[in-house]
């Protein structure tokens, strides 16, 4: 899975508005099933799975979510980035007692089930980097932000 056949310039977003976790991810599943990638079943199932196994993460710079569900609720792997207006606020993954407040959401739609937790730790690795973060926190307009993910996603896959 090569780090140009998952991403589009045209589903990396900044200064998304939200006015919560639900709304947002809804809208990011709306569009991805309207492009075809993701079945009828995905958006249901990505908010099921959100509830039941939060994945808001603590990281620094900025605080993140990486929403995902089954493969069997999607067509292609894709993933879909959205840096926020304002953040919102999402349960902490592994404590769900907790929430944090997310800038920045990259919703995983990831049809091969071998790849997924490569995928998962690839993009953890990237939120664990300050440098890294501090530049996608900064970017100034869509594109840029795109290529600040596809530079890093493709030195994670090296």
């Amino acid at each position: 899975m090569s780090a140009t056949s998952v991403f589009d310039p045209a589903f990396v977003r900044t200064e998304v508005p939200a006015a919560d976790a639900t709304s947002l991810l809804s809208a990011m599943a709306d569009d991805l099933h309207a492009a075809g990638i993701v079945k009828d079943s995905f958006k249901s199932a990505l908010l099921a799975r959100e509830e039941k196994f939060p994945t808001g993460l603590p990281t620094q710079v900025m605080q993140v979510a990486i929403p995902h569900t089954d493969v069997e609720h999607v067509e292609r792997s894709f993933i879909s980035v959205a840096r926020l207006a304002q953040p919102v606020a999402f349960h902490e993954m592994g404590a769900n007692a907790r929430t944090v407040d997310v800038r920045l959401v990259c919703m995983l739609a990831v049809a091969d089930k071998s790849s997924q937790v490569g995928t998962l730790q690839a993009l953890i690795g990237m939120f664990s980097d300050r440098a890294v973060m501090e530049r996608l926190r900064d970017a100034p307009d869509d594109r840029a932000l795109y290529d600040v993910v596809i530079e890093q996603v493709g030195t994670l896959a090296a």
